[in-house]
């Protein structure tokens, strides 16, 4: 390079000044193009709409399990089992965080002698459940725990106490023996994103508290138990509990049909009143994919897929000798899938009243009928009639019975916009929202 009348010590030197005053505004640009590791927290994380650092949460980020050093009670862990972490899809109203509410972080890397920080997580959930208070966030790293889980202490309506798999079905409880994985004895509790299964309990996730909600668990491989009471896959028990939620689950394989079928296991069992039954799949198992008996009343049940069941899709009813003679009435039945089931598509049993709604759903391909009461009539001896009902082929992007297909509707598929705003949830199983006249059935909105 050549400038006339200049010595080539100026130019150097001229070019040394303009590269240290670039310096600043390069580290200035790089600064602002790299997010903080919280804003990497957050952004990995999706759970709720609310800023987690402004609340002084610290949500770990995915790829970074707790090891508490790689010990558990001054043993060295072997950490390689933890499944490789997916992003989590939690609709955005799942997780409520509470300002100034206490964190728990649970790892299978992680000591009860620990402090349950994000750097010196517990070991089993029981830890965490032992120390909650209201307002209370566990938070569960991937990894399989293999002890039983019992929620004894209530949240509020203002301070809900969560239990949250930071990686969707990534923290997977599997137990032996007859005690069930999950029972919740508690209120104002949450349930998030865990894989749940085990060789010999009743049921997998038991709740027996109010105001309970249940979410984006996957619960599989239950045996229950072949009697007369049976088991199932998650249930809201306690005949007096109620306002129980049941959201975005997908529940298979619970009960045995072989040698004998276990009809009284199901998959979905809700024995309250009130509550939700919303954008959950149930399939391949002994007994209903949902059933509504015992203390059941005034309960939703909607955008729901139940297929290839050994009993019924969906039941309603209610055991009047559990609510004083008292009958269930005014449930909401709609936007529902029930297919390729062995009996009913959609059952009313008896001790209902007459102000029951079944509206827009898709019944085909059951072994006895679409609709049916405790006799295989319809209308019912109650009087309730369907509604908008769709018995053509839903067009999934790929139906399999056996559960491995894709449950995505096709373009042109009738389910699309085919269904009511009555009982329909705001969001799909995947947080997508549903717009208002445009709903459409089963659980995925496209």
């Amino acid at each position: 390079m050549h400038f006339p009348g200049k010595k080539p010590y100026i130019v150097v030197c001229l070019l040394l000044i303009l590269f240290i005053a670039a310096i600043p505004l390069v580290l200035f640009i790089k600064d602002q193009k790299q997010p903080t590791s919280e804003q990497q927290q957050q952004t990995t994380m999706n759970l709720q709409p609310r800023n987690p650092i402004a609340l002084g949460m610290q949500i770990p980020k995915q790829e970074d399990t707790p090891t508490a050093n790689n010990t558990k009670d001054g043993t060295p862990v072997n950490t390689n089992d933890t499944p490789t972490p997916t992003t989590p899809q939690y609709p955005d109203m799942y997780l409520t965080p509470v300002a100034g509410g206490a964190q728990y972080y649970v790892s299978p890397s992680g000591s009860d002698s620990n402090d349950g920080s994000l750097n010196h997580p517990f070991a089993t959930i029981q830890k965490a459940a032992n120390v909650v208070t209201p307002g209370s966030i566990v938070f569960v790293l991937p990894g399989t725990y293999t002890s039983p889980v019992v929620v004894q202490t209530d949240g509020t309506a203002a301070a809900r106490i969560s239990f949250v798999s930071t990686v969707k079905w990534g923290a997977q409880i599997k137990t032996t023996g007859s005690t069930d994985p999950w029972n919740t004895r508690a209120d104002y509790i949450d349930i998030i994103g865990f894989d749940i299964t085990s060789t010999g309990a009743r049921d997998g996730l038991v709740n027996f508290g109010s105001y309970t909600r249940t979410i984006a668990n996957h619960v599989h491989d239950v045996p229950g138990i072949c009697d007369t009471i049976g088991g199932s896959g998650i249930s809201d028990e306690g005949y007096t509990s109620h306002d129980n939620d049941l959201i975005a689950n997908v529940v298979d394989h619970i009960g045995s049909s072989y040698p004998q079928l276990c009809q009284y296991v199901h998959a979905i069992y809700h024995s309250n009143a009130r509550g939700h039954i919303v954008n959950n799949i149930a399939y391949d198992n002994a007994g209903c994919g949902i059933n509504l008996w015992h203390a059941a009343t005034d309960t939703v049940v909607a955008n729901n897929l139940s297929f290839g069941n050994s009993e019924h899709g969906i039941s309603v009813g209610t055991d009047t000798s559990n609510t004083n003679g008292v009958q269930g009435d005014n449930f909401i039945v709609s936007n529902n899938i029930s297919i390729d089931n062995a009996l009913l598509g959609i059952r009313e049993r008896t001790g209902v009243g007459s102000h029951n709604q079944y509206l827009n759903n898709i019944v085909y391909g059951n072994g006895n009928a679409p609709f049916g009461d405790e006799n295989y009539n319809w209308p019912s001896s109650a009087g309730s009639k369907d509604v908008n009902t769709i018995t053509q082929n839903t067009q999934f992007v790929n139906y399999n019975v056996n559960g491995t297909g894709n449950y995505l509707l096709q373009a042109g598929s009738p389910a699309i916009g085919a269904g009511t705003n009555i009982g329909a949830p705001a969001t799909d199983i995947n947080g997508n929202p549903r717009p208002q006249g445009k709903i459409d059935i089963g659980p995925y909105q496209v």
